[in-house]
């Protein structure tokens, strides 16, 4: 999954990057100025935003602090780690079914400038808790599966 993740958000990035100096060029040197354009970016930054969480999530590459816990024994770490896969798979779960239901709720309106549903830009966070929640419980079968001597960081 992770392949697909990181190719998607490059061309995701490419793309909104892409859209952004077009916007430059037309507005400032054709004096056209693209009316999709700060949408479109909108749209691919939301849904970058939480993809790249999902994959940061994955590596375990998110900002922690954990020195306390690395201070205590190791059945403590392991009983921490496991709570704290536990409330973030309950954070997760909640985050995709109320951005489910936010885009259930927009998924009429249209956006002025695009003409696509509003449903797209809480998309990206419904999709994103999705594959948060997908992590977020095999980290937890991971911690739950883990002996109590081995380190829970690696």
């Amino acid at each position: 999954m992770s392949n697909l993740v990181k190719w998607t958000l490059v061309v995701m990035l490419l793309a909104m990057t892409t859209v952004l100096f077009a916007q430059i060029v037309f507005r400032y040197f054709f004096e056209l100025p693209l009316v999709w354009s700060e949408e479109m970016a909108l749209v691919l930054m939301l849904w970058i935003t939480f993809l790249g969480a999902a994959l940061l999530l994955e590596t375990k590459e998110h900002i922690s602090i954990d020195f306390l816990v690395e201070m205590m024994p190791a059945a403590s770490q392991r009983i921490l780690a496991i709570l704290a896969a536990i409330l973030l798979l309950i954070f997760n779960i909640a985050l995709t079914y109320g951005s489910f239901l936010v885009v259930e709720a927009t998924a009429s309106s249209i956006t002025p400038g695009m003409k696509i549903s509003v449903g797209w830009h809480y998309g990206g966070a419904m999709v994103g808790g999705f594959l948060l929640a997908v992590v977020s419980l095999e980290q937890l079968v991971q911690c739950c599966r883990a002996p109590a001597s081995k380190e829970l960081s690696s």
